[in-house]
């Protein structure tokens, strides 16, 4: 990779992750006007969504050809994604550059980078190797053509202090969500699931009779254009 590449991929990561805190920052701020919210959210994802191809292209080429020298250290925060902090020898291999990356369900997005001089690992000999969670796409085939199935699958997303245990189902390729104690379902997009993934981490591959859901939670009631769960960052009214 040139020099120059490399430069402009940093300024891109660091844009996104610009981006990225900005979002978290929005979230958690109750004292915004909602609609403000809203559209500064939605201006957001739209500026992101322009950098995806560039940082997915390059994140395909780093799993390819990842480097035998580099240490990497995986965990899942509680409602959040899985991380990895990753420490990879410079070019010119003197001292090393960390790297903290995040699960979006497509890859392994950079959050923050630094270089650092010296670097020291004492770990378990049983410790287990780090593996990529599977993606959404990956997941979301998992539920194609299950809904007419007895027990059909679903994507769990896990409780958080703001929101419900929710699920996914695949309905004829229509993808619809709802949450334990709601009598509605909403449409989800891809991008929806992502951004879901984002706000309460990776969701289970789970069949429908081990949620609290059944299948009158997805077709007693038509969808709504907009509501509570239309957008992950926005409470429930």
């Amino acid at each position: 990779m040139s020099d120059d590449f490399q430069h402009y991929l940093t300024a891109l990561e660091k844009i996104d992750t610009r981006i990225h805190h900005l979002l978290e920052e929005l979230a958690d701020d109750d004292d915004l006007d909602t609609t403000l919210q809203a559209d500064t959210t939605e201006h957001l994802r739209q500026a992101r969504s322009q950098i995806d191809p560039a940082l997915l292209a390059f994140r395909h080429h780093e799993d390819a050809t990842p480097s035998t020298d580099a240490i990497t250290l995986q965990w899942t925060p509680s409602g959040k994604p899985p991380r990895r902090l990753r420490l990879e020898p410079n070019r010119d291999n003197e001292g090393y550059e960390r790297r903290l990356l995040e699960w979006d369900g497509l890859g392994w997005r950079p959050r923050t980078r630094e270089d650092v001089d010296d670097v020291a690992l004492c770990a378990p000999a049983e410790t287990d190797q780090p593996t990529d969670p599977p993606r959404l796409e990956t997941l979301r085939d998992h539920l194609r053509e299950t809904w007419h199935q007895q027990d059909p699958q679903t994507l769990v997303f896990e409780p958080t202090t703001r929101t419900e245990l929710g699920v996914v189902v695949d309905v004829e390729d229509d993808l619809r969500y709802s949450e334990r104690d709601d009598d509605q379902w909403y449409p989800i997009t891809d991008e929806g699931l992502r951004n879901y993934l984002e706000q309460r981490g990776q969701p289970t591959l789970t069949p429908l009779s081990e949620t609290p859901l059944s299948r009158a939670h997805f077709t007693g009631n038509p969808p709504h254009d907009c509501g509570p769960h239309s957008d992950p960052d926005e409470e429930s009214p």
